[in-house]
């Protein structure tokens, strides 16, 4: 395995991105605390370049295939994670969008970090699901409007992941692979 596709359902912080489409994001802010965020923590430290924290090829490859599969589909955006459980504060919302930053969700940190750790290519798909709390006014976000939401969509996902992964090139084109060159790692990867 040398790429990973990780599907999520995430919330809107753009009026003009609603439920139903597709987001690949080319970059990422951690607003999550207490995550384990590296294998490298016995031994030394060991730092990896995290600027583009999506593969590329990957990146191309899954927007391409949604276009293809006739999803609205957005290419590029920053993924903002936060802790949860819990859903955006209407200020917090408004904090994210204001910062530029395109969809929330709760998944994709630290996997992003920990695949580069292992010289993975990772690449999110995400499915908005609904406008984030501080995007509309009225009750902000529910559990049962996301599940709804993304059970109506999970076929239409499925088929959007797998056609990505027959689509991706067979070699690598991307930088994903080099990311630990020239690093000494504390101990051996398989």
């Amino acid at each position: 395995m040398r790429q990973v596709l990780a599907p999520s359902a995430v919330g809107s912080l753009r009026a003009e991105y609603g439920p139903g489409a597709i987001v690949i994001p080319d970059q990422l802010v951690d607003r999550t605390s207490g995550r384990a965020q590296t294998y490298y923590d016995i031994g030394g430290a060991v730092h990896v370049s995290f600027a583009d924290p999506y593969c590329p090829a990957g990146r191309s490859t899954a927007v391409a295939t949604a276009r293809a599969g006739d999803w609205e589909t957005v290419d590029g955006g920053t993924l903002v994670v936060i802790e949860g459980p819990r859903f955006s504060t209407r200020a917090e919302s408004q904090w994210f969008a204001g910062n530029g930053w395109s969809i929330v969700g709760m998944t994709g940190f630290p996997e992003a970090i920990l695949a580069r750790e292992l010289a993975l290519c990772y690449t999110s798909i995400s499915l908005v699901t609904d406008h984030d709390a501080g995007v509309e006014a009225g009750q902000g976000v529910t559990h049962d409007e996301v599940l709804e939401f993304f059970a109506q969509n999970v076929t239409r996902m499925r088929t959007l992941v797998s056609e990505t992964v027959q689509s991706l090139p067979e070699e690598r084109t991307c930088s994903c692979g080099s990311a630990l060159d020239g690093i000494k790692l504390p101990f051996e990867l398989p």
